[in-house]
């Protein structure tokens, strides 16, 4: 059946653009946009009420294994700096995860996304004593609830060769099953840690493995002065050097954080075309510094971190720490960063997502945003940054079909499905 919202205030992100008119859908795509489309036989119409009406946004880094974290005991020594707080929380948090926990974490971050507008996420899972087959649990959690997924396990030397060759099996088979059966809703990426817990050989397996299934690489890249550290004094030779002396440096590749890069690091990933991942909620939460954004001219896009789904308000952490830090970036930049998350993502899936326009996938959102100031192109980004956020989202397409309606998940009982996750993340906590 087709689908004709009218009266809608449609605000495109990619290239950023204002107008009222109507969409049509039919298929899982949008195929008419304008201001005058009727209803033709058959269409189901949704009046959007004069209200905003934006494409599905994307999630550029996110790690849905600790939507479970929320409230959780404290670790039993207080972290000082980063690493500890690897040791201490995230690295216990991980191992304790198994194939429940794991899959209610995806549930549960896959709800959360969809209440804020949230409709594609690339997730970095970790997950060290449950690793094969946990990429599917995953990905059928997702399809449960709705989002779209690009995937990746989090390849690592902490466990020793085994489960290091463990993280590099599940990251080849889950790219190949995804090259057979995507069907433009899941893709893969190749999963790293970081270089300062991947030994020289791992890296040129995921290298290879990446040439191999034809997708690029998601890895953490100098979060923390840590990871240079070990890069010199472990390794005898700078990160990036380390990074290109095996085949990581490219413009396939997902640098997550960045922000202890300096300007001559952000100069050779300019070059290198290489996609950063921008965390700013996540970078003041562990105190690790601010990425140099302004000196990206490569794609940067947006992501939590695992700090939830909300991307509106991702945008507007990205604002408030640019201008503290002095950065010189522009509101404008900002919807360029979730931009680029929609476009990597679309690379990813085959899809067109991010855009409001004929042949672009059927990914919506309908909010209840009618603004109370004029909202132009010119100003959208005023809007997205200090009127529009999350509570304003209420009704949200993928794939053209309803996945939330009037702030309620279609088909799945929510109060359930966050009763059984309390009991979950009990066991979770029990095993940390």
């Amino acid at each position: 059946m087709q689908m004709l919202l009218t009266n809608a205030l449609l605000a495109d992100i990619d290239p950023p653009r204002v107008e009222a008119g109507a969409l049509r859908i039919d298929g899982g795509l949008i195929i008419e946009r304008g201001s005058a489309l009727r209803r033709a036989a058959g269409d189901e119409v949704v009046d959007c009420g004069g209200a905003v009406v934006l494409p599905g946004l994307v999630n550029g880094h996110t790690h849905l294994y600790s939507a479970l974290a929320t409230g959780m005991p404290p670790p039993p020594v207080a972290p000082h700096d980063f690493l500890e707080i690897l040791r201490f929380v995230w690295w216990r948090l991980d191992q304790a995860l198994d194939e429940e926990a794991i899959a209610a974490s995806a549930r549960i971050g896959a709800i959360d996304a969809l209440h804020c507008g949230t409709t594609t996420l690339i997730d970095h899972h970790a997950s060290p004593n449950c690793i094969g087959g946990s990429l599917d649990l995953i990905e059928s959690a997702l399809a449960e609830v709705g989002p779209r997924g690009v995937l990746c396990y989090e390849t690592t030397d902490r466990h020793g060769r085994a489960g290091r060759d463990a993280g590099l099996a599940e990251n080849r088979r889950f790219a190949a099953r995804c090259r057979r059966s995507g069907g433009g809703r899941f893709a893969a990426l190749i999963g790293a840690h970081a270089s300062f817990t991947l030994d020289d050989d791992a890296l040129d397996a995921l290298a290879a493995i990446a040439s191999e299934t034809g997708v690029g690489v998601h890895i953490h890249v100098a979060e923390d002065p840590c990871d240079a550290a070990d890069a010199e004094n472990r390794r005898g030779r700078g990160l990036l050097d380390r990074l290109s002396a095996h085949g990581l440096l490219g413009g396939s590749s997902i640098f997550a954080h960045g922000t202890h890069l300096s300007p001559a690091d952000a100069q050779r990933v300019n070059a290198a075309g290489v996609t950063m991942a921008h965390n700013p909620r996540s970078n003041m939460n562990n105190a690790v510094g601010y990425a140099p954004v302004g000196s990206f001219t490569g794609p940067v896009m947006l992501g939590t971190d695992g700090i939830g789904g909300d991307m509106l308000a991702e945008a507007r952490a990205a604002w408030f720490i640019s201008r503290h830090q002095q950065a010189g970036l522009t509101p404008q930049r900002m919807i360029e960063m979730l931009a680029a998350a929609a476009r990597r993502a679309s690379a990813s899936l085959g899809v067109t997502l991010g855009k409001l326009k004929p042949g672009a996938a059927a990914d919506v959102v309908v909010t209840d945003y009618h603004p109370a100031t004029p909202l132009t192109t010119e100003n959208l980004a005023g809007h997205l940054l200090f009127g529009l956020n999350a509570r304003h989202v209420s009704d949200v397409l993928i794939d053209g079909r309803w996945r939330l309606r009037g702030r309620t998940l279609v088909g799945l009982d929510e109060g359930s499905l966050r009763a059984s996750s309390q009991r979950i993340a009990d066991h979770l906590w029990a095993a940390m």
